[in-house]
């Protein structure tokens, strides 16, 4: 009875799993993670590049419509450096990374 009792666990833990697997991807494919269902014109918020500063605080430029702003955004706080940059047309590209070089271990 032992055996019948763990498969019947195991294979609902399986489906169970399966579930959730498959919601993640339909959520993905649907583009409700993070853009609320909004094609990508419609969007008006966009992270244009961010900087490491340490291991726990992040230097993060965000455009908002025509207007960028300049944040510090560490684990317990969000300072706002600068507002109110005019952002440059001519950029599509969303996020390009930069590598801190004093936490790079070879």
């Amino acid at each position: 009875m032992d055996v019948l009792l763990y498969l019947k666990f195991l294979s609902g833990f399986v489906f169970v799993i399966a579930l959730m697997l498959l919601l993640s991807w339909v959520l993905k494919k649907a583009g409700g993670v993070g853009g609320a269902l909004l094609q990508k014109s419609e969007k008006r918020l966009k992270i244009v590049e961010f900087l490491p500063l340490d291991h726990k605080h992040r230097l993060v430029l965000v455009r908002r419509d025509n207007r960028e702003h300049l944040l510090v955004i560490g684990p317990e706080s969000e300072t706002v450096v600068e507002t109110g940059i005019i952002a440059e047309e001519d950029s599509d590209h969303v996020v390009s990374f930069a590598r801190d070089q004093r936490n790079v271990k070879i």
